[in-house]
Order: C-alpha cells, then structure tokens, then sequence
C-alpha cells in the first residue's frame, strides 16, 4: 500500500509537470516563448515593458535581446524573430520586400520618443541648433566652436538615431570624417564624459525616467543640449511635454512590429504595450505615450459650510 501511494504521488506530480509544461508551451496571447529583438535605445523601456507582461501572465517566457535597428528588421524578414520593437515603421520598400516573400507584417505605434545630444559637463555651450548640427554631420565642425575641433559620437553605426539624422538633414551623403560609432549608449556614455570636444548623439530613452538608477548614473557626468529650430531662437530640452507637442525637433515613433496577424504571443504582447497599462509605463518614465487615458475632473463650485 505504501508503494502504492509512493507512486501515485509520483505519477501526479510528474503529471502537473507535464501539464504546466504544456500550458507554458502554448502560443496564446498570454502564454508560450517568444523573442523580442529591440532597438537597444530603448532598453530601459522595453525591459520595464516585458517585465510587467511577464509577471502578469506567468505562462509566457519571454526573451528581450537589445541590438541595433538595421538587425532588428533583418531578424524580422528572415524569421529569426516574431515581434521586434524600433523607432519607425518599416519604409515602402522594405514592407515591399516583406510582401513580395508573402509576409504582411502588423505595426503598432506605442509611443514617441527623441534623439538626445549630449556632451560633457564642461562642454563650451548648453544649447545647439539644427543648422549646426548638420554643419558636424557634414564635417565642418571647427564652425562650432572657435579654434576647435567637435567629434560627433553615435551610440552605433546601425541604430535608429544614427539612421534618422542622415536620412533627414544628409540625406544622399557621407557624414564627415569627424563622425564616428560606438557599440551602446553605456561606451557612448563613457566616450563622452571623458572629452570636453565631443557631442553624443542618443536615444531620449536612457535619459528619460529621472527615477531610474542606469539614467541618474549616465547624468552625473553628461549633460543633455537644447536644440534650436531654423529661424528660431528658441531652444528645447527633449522632454515628455516638448516631445508631445512636437516643439523638440527631433521626435521618434517607437513602433511593435509583428511578423504576422497570427492570435500569439506576440499579439498580446502588441497589445499589452498598446494598452492602457503599457501607455502609462510609458508615461511614468518620461516618454509620451501615443494613446493618454482621458481624465474627467470634477470640481464642486458650491460654497464651503
């Protein structure tokens, strides 16, 4: 009898094993492994994001792999992933590339983000116009500062920020020999806190929730420039309110692009991070979300007694 029940305990326990092995293996929207290719300029974001996804649904094993936008969209046309995160859509003829191997990805904006240019504390000035900063991607950066020569440093060679400044204000040109690429932002960090002669160029992601340890860090030894439209004196800080209203040059979509409409876990991952919980992760860490729960307030005007 005690053998008996020695092995039924055994059978049920090797059961439930099996059983929740099968319910973590199960593509739904809230259960099942995925891996999620990301641009690393928005690490901070994407991390907060799965995390609470995961911890939500317990069943879903979710993988978070930060690289550079050029290999995200790669990863995603030859199906080394199912869902990536960047900052934009995919462009006419990449989706045309995508549709031609019979592939219709689906794309949601979930929230607006920057490009940030920083440099050092003792850095000669605290503000920088988009004039001048095209002059530095073209090479002519002794305009800048007077006798001196400013290096222009990428958080990396294929990241969204890079792509977006050459696409917008050089488009059909080679940046100046005075531009050169890290590997992430934490050497883009480091290469700029140690030269006085260097503007680093970002993502507003790793700098946005002053709450976070990794952000409170990366300020102690860099400071964040305001930029100046053309024909504008005025000069603004990327900051949530001056990236919703659009006065900050320099805004990004951050975009959840799937590789299929399938009912997964990428689906609800896509949504979650759509979501009303998602858009206020968004919010609570310094960024503008694309959708803000409306708030009705109302206030009683009678007399106090």
């Amino acid at each position: 009898m005690k053998s008996f029940l020695i092995l039924f305990s055994c059978s049920i326990l090797l059961f439930s094993c099996g059983l929740k092995d099968d319910i973590h293996k199960k593509d739904t929207p809230t259960s099942g492994k995925l891996t999620l290719l990301f641009d690393e300029g928005i690490t901070l974001h994407i991390k907060n994001q799965i995390y609470t996804f995961t911890t939500t649904y317990k069943n879903s094993d979710i993988t978070i792999m930060p690289t550079d936008e050029k290999a995200c969209i790669e990863a995603l046309f030859n199906d080394s992933c199912k869902i990536i995160a960047i900052t934009r859509e995919l462009t006419t003829k990449e989706m045309a590339q995508f549709v031609a191997k019979n592939i219709h990805p689906e794309t949601s904006t979930v929230a607006y983000d920057a490009i940030a240019f920083i440099a050092n504390k003792d850095f000669a000035d605290s503000v920088i116009s988009v004039d001048q900063i095209t002059n530095l991607l073209k090479g002519n950066d002794s305009s800048f500062v007077k006798s001196k020569h400013i290096n222009m440093v990428f958080d990396n060679q294929n990241s969204g920020s890079t792509r977006y400044l050459k696409d917008s204000l050089i488009p059909n040109q080679n940046f100046g020999g005075n531009c050169k690429a890290v590997n992430n932002t934490k050497e883009l960090i480091k290469a700029i806190s140690s030269n006085s002669t260097s503007i680093g160029v970002c993502d507003y992601g790793w700098l946005s929730d002053k709450d976070d340890n990794t952000t409170k860090e990366f300020l102690k030894t860099i400071k964040i420039l305001s930029v100046s439209r053309p024909n504008n004196n005025l000069a603004y800080m990327p900051d949530q309110s001056n990236i919703a209203t659009r006065n900050y040059p320099f805004v990004k979509t951050i975009c959840i692009i799937r590789r299929s409409s399938e009912f997964s876990l990428g689906k609800g991952i896509q949504t979650f991070i759509a979501g009303p919980i998602g858009q206020l992760m968004f919010l609570k860490q310094g960024l503008a979300p694309y959708r803000q729960e409306e708030r009705l307030i109302e206030v009683d005007m009678s007399p106090l007694k």
